[in-house]
């Protein structure tokens, strides 16, 4: 076993998951002085995630310093046109759309962890970890009336592109609305390569009325 340790703003919380997604996610709360400190972790790969700032943690025997986090603050949401996008579209334009109201089509996947994924030419990376090109789904909703037109025609390029060998079943390709939060620093690389994956999903779409936006859960 071994203690992780870090900084952070007074007061912030820290978020630690496994890269398999096996175990809920813990949290710890940097002191006074800024130290926070996961104590008795077992060795192996993490995450850990101040707001929508990740960086990916190997644990070895002895502990590990994680470094000073510095959370950055969430945009104002703005209410303008909601773009109507594919996994992979959203995941490209993450950065300039995090925070906004969203309508994301691809393959819906249920299990601890409710997710929409699709195959995509790149995968996102953070260090060594690779990340899965899906996003999490926390209470999001059906998409407004006035798009279904434009969701119908995504929905069909998503299930005319599946090879024939192994054709998608089209009730699994849906739609959902809600709002996208991704992690911010990561990069882009052709997929897969990366030396590490995790499981957990690089961004979130949330229920318009959700206020705990953490995307690692």
């Amino acid at each position: 076993m071994a203690n992780i340790r870090g900084a952070a703003p007074a007061g912030e919380i820290a978020r630690l998951a496994a890269i398999d997604g096996s175990t809920q996610s813990i949290t710890t709360k940097a002191g006074r002085n800024g130290a926070f400190e996961f104590p008795n972790v077992s060795a192996g790969w993490y995450i850990i995630a101040l707001g929508n700032v990740a960086r990916a943690i190997l644990v070895v025997q002895g502990g590990v310093d994680a470094g000073a986090f510095k959370p950055l603050s969430a945009p104002r949401a703005t209410q303008g046109t909601v773009p109507v996008l594919t996994v992979c579209e959203a995941l490209a334009r993450r950065d300039s759309l995090s925070y906004q109201r969203l309508v994301i089509i691809g393959i819906f996947k249920s299990g601890m962890d409710e997710t929409l994924r699709l195959d995509c030419p790149t995968q996102l990376m953070s260090g060594e970890l690779g990340w899965p090109s899906s996003i999490g789904l926390t209470r999001p909703s059906q998409p407004p009336d006035n798009l279904r037109a434009q969701v119908e025609r995504k929905r069909q390029e998503i299930i005319k592109s599946s090879p024939p060998e192994a054709p998608l079943r089209p009730e699994r390709v849906v739609g959902l609305y809600g709002m996208f939060v991704s992690l911010a620093g990561l990069t882009a690389a052709p997929c897969c390569s990366a030396a590490v994956e995790t499981v957990l999903p690089p961004a979130r779409l949330f229920g318009i009325a959700e206020t705990d936006l953490s995307v690692i859960r």
